[in-house]
């Protein structure tokens, strides 16, 4: 696909987010894997993400994506994620033709303030402590939701890590016996593993989607964003991905990890087989 044919400007997202939501106000790109996205400064004070989808979207994965934000934020009002704005029409998904006559899905979310966790230093206990808990808090207020693309085949859902064994021909010496033991561990402990609760999870609560108060002196962690990796999947392996992305680069990865827990255990208690299995 030429990239210059479905690539949208800033001044493009003026317009869309003129014409489809009544929202004006200046637009700047922002990074994204899939879908185009640009914060929007609104003249009247509120700030927005406006989300473009590359032509042939899969309009049930989008879907899956606005439902979900919809139920969070009725389940637990207090609970900050981003808040799901409708179209002129009322539609959580909206439309627009590109100038090559591609039909492209919009999307329009409340804007979350302030800092990503990967900018955020020092990352003290206090902090990780608030990543668990607002974690936990999130997994609380998703249970009971579900919907079919939520059962899609998912390469980083972590129950279906077994596929990375087909790969370890890539990896050599001390890199490939590390691989290899972990992906031995994973295999040892499958069938208990494939008992442990199962709920529609976030999972994605990496250092750039992870977002912390401005805080200078407690900062603390305000929100989780980006729900497009959100799978139905074990319940422990949403806080797995937490702690895996906040201990990275702690002298002791396990010491890191115990406060991460510990909140988490706070919002959503863990069952103890659960506790074991994140340990391996």
């Amino acid at each position: 696909m030429d990239y210059n044919k479905i690539k949208i400007t800033e001044n493009q997202a003026i317009n869309i987010a003129l014409e489809n939501f009544n929202i004006q106000g200046a637009a700047k790109a922002l990074p994204g894997e899939i879908d185009f996205n640009f914060k929007i400064d609104a003249t009247d004070g509120a700030d927005y993400i406006l989300k473009v989808s590359r032509p042939d979207e899969n309009a049930d994965y989008l879907d899956f994506q606005q439902k979900l934000l919809l139920y969070t934020n009725d389940q637990e009002k207090d609970l900050t994620v981003p808040k799901v704005i409708r179209d002129r029409q009322w539609n959580l998904i909206s439309e627009i033709k590109d100038e090559y006559g591609n039909i492209r899905k919009v999307r329009l979310l409340s804007w979350i303030s302030g800092r990503v966790w990967s900018t955020v230093n020092p990352q003290l206990d206090n902090l990780r402590d608030s990543l668990g808990e607002q974690c936990g808090r999130l997994t609380r207020a998703l249970q009971g939701f579900d919907h079919p693309e939520a059962h899609r085949k998912f390469v980083w859902d972590i129950a279906e890590g077994a596929w990375t064994t087909d790969y370890l021909h890539l990896f050599s010496g001390e890199q490939k016996e590390i691989v290899s033991y972990f992906q031995d561990q994973f295999k040892q402990a499958r069938s208990g593993y494939s008992q442990l609760r199962k709920a529609v999870v976030h999972n994605d609560a990496n250092d750039n989607n992870v977002i912390v108060s401005q805080d200078l002196i407690s900062p603390k962690v305000v929100s989780a964003i980006d729900f497009g990796d959100s799978v139905y999947t074990q319940i422990i392996n949403d806080l797995a991905v937490a702690c895996a992305y906040a201990i990275m680069g702690h002298n002791d990865p396990l010491e890191a990890a115990i406060p991460i827990v510990r909140g988490y255990h706070r919002s959503f208690p863990l069952e103890e087989n659960e506790l074991e299995h994140l340990y391996m």
